[in-house]
C-alpha cells in the first residue's frame, strides 16, 4: 500500500502527497470536494494540484464547465524517482568539480613557510637538499645566482660547505645552476652552469629550488633562510628559473 511517506521521499510536499493519495481514494474529484477532505485552505489546494499536474502525476477532464481531477498512471511516479535520480548525479557531478577547484585553489593558497636564522638553518636546509635527493623527491637541484665556494665560505664554516657537496658527489645529486656574471664558477662532475648578467640578481640573496620546496638564502651579518614547501610556488619559481636558462650564456 502506498504510504504518504513513500510519496514525501520522492519529493512531493505534504498537501501534494495528502491530495494525491485522496484522489487514489476518491478516483476523481473538483477542486472543492478536495478541499472537504483535506486539512488545507482552498487556494492552497489549487497551488497543490497544478504543481501535482506540473509534475505529470494528476490530470483533469472537464465536465460541466468544472474540472475534475484524477491521478495518472501510477507509474508515472517511477518517472518522477528517475528524474530525481537524474538530478542527484548531475548534483554529484557538480559538487565534484566545484570540490576540484576548491583543491586546486588550495594548492595555490596553501603553503608551509619556515624561517631559520644564523649558521645552523643554513646546515639544516642542506642537510635536508641531501636528504630528499638521497630519497629521489627531486631529479635536480635549481640554484639561481649561486655562490661559489669562497663566497659562501664569508658567511658559513667552511666544513659546512665541503660536507654539502662531498654527499652531493657521493650520491650522485646533480643541480643546473646560475652564475651572476664576473663571479667565479663552481666546477663540480653534478653540476651544469651558466651565467647571466648581474643585473638579473641581488648579490646576497640566493634561490634555490627542489622537489616542491622554494629556498631563499639571505646571506647577511647573520644568515636567514626561509623556505617555502608548496608544489605550485615550485613550479612558478621552476619556471623561471628555466626562462633565465634559455637566456644564460654556456660557461
Amino acid at each position: 500500500m502506498l504510504q504518504k511517506q513513500d510519496l514525501l521521499d520522492l519529493g512531493l510536499t505534504n498537501n501534494e502527497a495528502e491530495i494525491y493519495l485522496l484522489l487514489i481514494k476518491l478516483e476523481e474529484a473538483k477542486a472543492y470536494e478536495i478541499s472537504k477532505y483535506v486539512t488545507i485552505s482552498r487556494s492552497h489546494v489549487y497551488d497543490s494540484l497544478n504543481s501535482l499536474l506540473a509534475k505529470g502525476l494528476v490530470n483533469y477532464i472537464t465536465k460541466d464547465k468544472k474540472r475534475l481531477y484524477r491521478i495518472t498512471n501510477v507509474d508515472n511516479l517511477i518517472n518522477l524517482l528517475e528524474d530525481k535520480e537524474e538530478k542527484i548525479i548531475k548534483q554529484k557531478q557538480e559538487l565534484k568539480q566545484k570540490i576540484k577547484d576548491v583543491k586546486e585553489k588550495e594548492k595555490i593558497t596553501t603553503s608551509k613557510v619556515e624561517v631559520y636564522e644564523g649558521i645552523e638553518g643554513v646546515k639544516y636546509i642542506l642537510n635536508d637538499v641531501i636528504k630528499d635527493g638521497i630519497s629521489k623527491k627531486y631529479k635536480e637541484i635549481l640554484v639561481m645566482n649561486s655562490f661559489s665556494r669562497d663566497e659562501f665560505v664569508k658567511y658559513v664554516p667552511e666544513y659546512i660547505w665541503g660536507r654539502f657537496w662531498n654527499l652531493r658527489k657521493k650520491n650522485k645529486i646533480t643541480s643546473r645552476q646560475l652564475f651572476a656574471g664576473g663571479k667565479e664558477v663552481t666546477k663540480h662532475p653534478y653540476v651544469k652552469s651558466r651565467k647571466l648578467p648581474k643585473e638579473y640578481f641581488n648579490d646576497k640573496v640566493v634561490h634555490s629550488i627542489y622537489g616542491n620546496k622554494m629556498i631563499y638564502f639571505i646571506f647577511t651579518l647573520k644568515p636567514l633562510v626561509i623556505k617555502i614547501e608548496s608544489d605550485e610556488i615550485a613550479q612558478l619559481y621552476r619556471n623561471q628559473f628555466e626562462i633565465l636558462w634559455k637566456r644564460a650564456k654556456i660557461n
